[in-house]
């Protein structure tokens, strides 16, 4: 097996194996790893035809893994294995000291054998909400991004300009602040999908108890649209949303460490939703 770098050529290949996961990725979301690092996605290939990929991003001192798949008749013979540990190569070659992601129950094995602890679990929960225009909430400008960043890096841990600044700029219609006194308190953002809206991230810095009025205001965006996202179990506060307004309980993937955690990287009860491991 031969493993490369990932390009723009392989977006369709990359797509496809998503799809097979049924997980509702799309072309933007790799071409935004690749804009972000472009030696940070791999495929691997047997006699030169691809049958798997991987992708890492490192934020500096930490850093996640995901996106690792391989075509269903090409498992069970190590491929994954060996995807893994280069992605996890490429990010201790870059100074990254502990690593994450979010694992399907069926893989955790294969990443407490690679040395990854359980941490929490990640729930991936999907439903529809009551929508109600919220008075305190109004849409995110550009000249809000850099305090926008500015809650981003205390909650996270890193700076995702990138990532913030593309999904304002291809959904701007989904991306809301929330203000107290005329101060920002917390943002939430969404992306639109083949057929339902990706609500993440989401993120309350101050004022928890404006998580519902969010909730509700943000539902007015989405026009009726199937609403999905990811909530780390350890918020408590966020699952009870998400059972406060009938949300269900899709699945759930386990989300774990490779290395020390330091304790201002522990999940904050302040992120109530993530869209994928690779963003947090």
């Amino acid at each position: 097996m031969r493993i490369r770098n990932m390009n723009t050529n392989d977006l369709g290949f990359a797509i496809s194996l998503t799809e097979q996961e049924k997980w509702g990725s799309i072309r933007e979301d790799f071409q935004e790893l690749l804009l972000f690092d472009p030696n940070g996605s791999f495929i691997a290939e047997m006699n030169g035809e691809p049958i798997g990929m991987v992708c890492a991003i490192s934020y500096g001192s930490f850093g996640f893994i995901g996106n690792l798949i391989v075509r269903s008749e090409y498992r069970k013979s190590g491929y994954g294995t060996t995807l893994m540990s280069h992605a996890i190569a490429y990010l201790k070659g870059k100074g990254t000291d502990t690593v994450m992601l979010d694992a399907v129950q069926k893989a955790v094995p294969l990443y407490k054998k690679l040395g990854f602890k359980e941490m929490c679990n990640s729930l991936r929960y999907e439903g529809r909400v009551e929508p109600e225009t919220s008075s305190n909430s109004r849409d995110m400008e550009d000249k809000d991004m850099m305090h926008i960043l500015g809650i981003d890096r205390k909650h996270f841990g890193a700076n995702r300009f990138l990532f913030l600044g593309s999904s304002l700029s291809r959904d701007p219609d989904l991306a809301r602040v929330i203000e107290v006194g005329g101060r920002i308190v917390g943002y939430i953002m969404g992306s639109k999908r083949h057929g339902f809206v990706r609500l993440a991230p989401w993120i309350i810095s101050e004022c928890p108890e404006l998580a519902n009025e969010m909730l509700r205001d943000f539902a007015v965006r989405v026009e009726g649209k199937q609403i999905k996202l990811g909530v780390l179990e350890s918020n408590t506060h966020a699952v009870k949303v998400m059972k406060a307004h009938a949300f269900y309980q899709k699945s759930y993937s386990v989300r774990m460490v490779l290395g020390a955690l330091p304790r201002d990287m522990q999940p904050s009860n302040a992120v109530y939703a993530i869209g994928s491991a690779m963003r947090g």
